[in-house]
Order: structure tokens, then C-alpha cells, then sequence
């Protein structure tokens, strides 16, 4: 899953949402006060098949004039990891809204149950973790652009599992301070087989101007659920948007969370490749 300033995406969907209620009459004014928008909790959650502990970040969505931008989280809060076979992780707050796990490691082929109580109300979540699919290799081709820039083309080779219905994130990285999206230009790579089922894959990435000879960059294949990916998606639909006053009103990301919340629980598997620019 890093600070720079953080855009809440929730605050986006609520802004355009009004503008595009006022603009829609003709006939009187409407005035809605953005800032008195009821907050909603955000949950972030997720479940590996890595050593590393799992975590729940919970917070609110913030006010779109709020000039700090900062989101408040949620302290004090019950959040509970159970698998299918009734294993039952209590999670740990390590620092204010931010809980992981203390026993609890994701296994390919379970289903796992995410609960949160906080505040008085009760959110849950349940997401299936798929088999592992390993990265095949992971080479780079110098490309030159038209005004002599010169960057990399990434290509990513992995064999798709025969049965249908399998669903990819890929994530970049590089061992270095960067400005947001400066590797590709997006925030992630979404997958699925839908026409590739069972066959060798070979996704191609464009480097960013940032990405120089030398660097080293890391590649994460993260197999996930459905429910996981038409979360991404549509979370990536509504922040590509032109975002124009007469667009449709973008809807929130469809999510797995009850009641009302906004975010995600996802529990995936990782293979990890890296390459040295050359």
C-alpha cells in the first residue's frame, strides 16, 4: 500500500456529485454547503500470503475545503480477521486507526471475514484469497520519445492459470524518493483473463521521465479476488474522470463493506520480481 499530500477520492465523488445536481435545473439555485458533508468511515484492509503482519487502517472522510487535507482516524476501535475454517485474529492498534495482525497469515484458497466495530456501528467484509501465480521474467527495452527523452519499456510475463476467472494488480516500485505516479504515469496495472484465460501473458509498461540507467525497479503481481478488482477499477474510473461539471456524476467505488462504508478488504497473493535498468 508514502506521504505526500494526500487527495481523499471520497471528497471528489461528493463535489461533483453536487455540482452536477445544481447544473441539472434551470429554473432556481442550489446552494449545498460541501463542508457539512456527513463523514463516512474509509477502511482499508488486507490479507497476504507474505511474513509480514496484515493491517485495517480506518479513518473518515474529510471535508473537500479542508486545507490541510488531513482525514481523521478511527482509535479505539474491535477489528477481527476470521477465516473459513473459524480461525479468529483479534487485531492490535499500533498507532492511531492503524491495526494488524498478531497470529493470523493468509493462505491461498481461504475465505476471510473482516469485522469492525467502531463508534457504535458494526462493518464487515469477506474476500477470497486466490492461488499464488508467479512472474515468468521481467525485462526492459529502452524507448525514445519524440522530444529526445529516454525511457524504458517495461514487460511483464506470467503464465495464467487454466481455470477462468482470475483477476491481477500490478504494482511498481523503486528504491528511491519519486513524485507520485512518476514510474508509469498511473497509480496501478488492473488484470483479468477474461481473454487470456490459461494462456502466457505479456503486459507492457511505459516508464516515467524519473526512471533513469541504474535504477533498480521492483514488480508486485498481486493475484486478488473479483470484488477486489471492480473496487480498483472503478475507484481508478472516477479519479481519471475529466471530472467537467457536465459529466455524469460519478458514483462511488463499488465495495465489499457493509453499511455504508467506503474502502476496501482484500486479501491476495504477492510474486516479486526486480530489474536493474540497463
Amino acid at each position: 500500500m508514502k506521504k505526500i499530500y494526500k487527495i481523499n477520492p471520497w471528497s471528489f465523488a461528493f463535489l461533483f456529485l453536487f455540482l452536477a445536481i445544481a447544473l441539472s435545473s434551470c429554473e432556481k439555485i442550489v446552494s449545498i454547503d460541501l463542508n457539512k458533508a456527513n463523514p463516512h468511515m474509509v477502511i482499508e484492509g488486507i490479507v497476504t500470503d507474505q511474513q509480514t503482519p496484515d493491517s485495517v487502517v480506518l479513518s473518515k472522510s474529510g471535508d473537500y475545503f479542508e486545507p490541510s487535507l488531513i482525514f481523521p482516524s478511527v482509535p479505539n476501535a474491535l477489528v477481527t480477521i476470521a477465516d473459513d475454517l473459524g480461525t479468529v485474529d483479534t487485531l492490535k492498534e499500533d498507532a492511531p486507526g492503524t491495526y494488524r495482525s498478531s497470529t493470523l497469515r493468509g493462505i491461498p484458497g481461504r475465505t476471510y471475514t473482516l469485522t469492525v466495530v467502531a463508534d457504535g456501528n458494526v462493518y464487515s467484509a469477506v474476500s477470497s484469497m486466490p492461488q499464488r501465480v508467479l512472474i515468468d521474467s521481467l525485462y526492459a527495452t529502452p524507448l525514445r520519445e519524440f522530444d529526445g527523452d529516454v525511457g524504458y519499456n517495461l514487460y511483464l510475463m506470467f503464465r495464467d492459470p487454466p481455470a477462468p476467472g482470475n483477476y491481477y494488480r500490478v504494482n511498481l516500485s523503486i528504491g528511491r524518493s519519486l513524485p507520485p505516479d512518476s514510474i508509469t504515469g498511473e497509480r496501478y496495472h488492473l488484470f483479468s483473463d477474461k481473454l487470456t484465460n490459461g494462456n502466457e501473458v505479456v503486459l507492457r509498461m511505459r516508464t516515467g521521465r524519473s526512471i533513469v540507467t541504474g535504477d533498480t525497479v521492483s514488480v508486485e503481481l498481486l493475484s486478488i479476488d473479483r470484488t477486489s478488482y471492480d473496487y480498483f477499477r472503478t475507484l481508478n474510473n472516477i479519479l481519471t474522470s475529466d471530472r467537467a461539471p457536465t459529466s455524469l456524476a460519478p458514483t462511488n467505488p463499488n465495495t465489499n463493506l457493509t453499511n455504508g462504508s467506503l474502502g476496501y478488504f482484500m486479501a491476495y497473493t504477492i510474486d516479486t520480481k526486480k530489474i536493474i535498468l540497463r
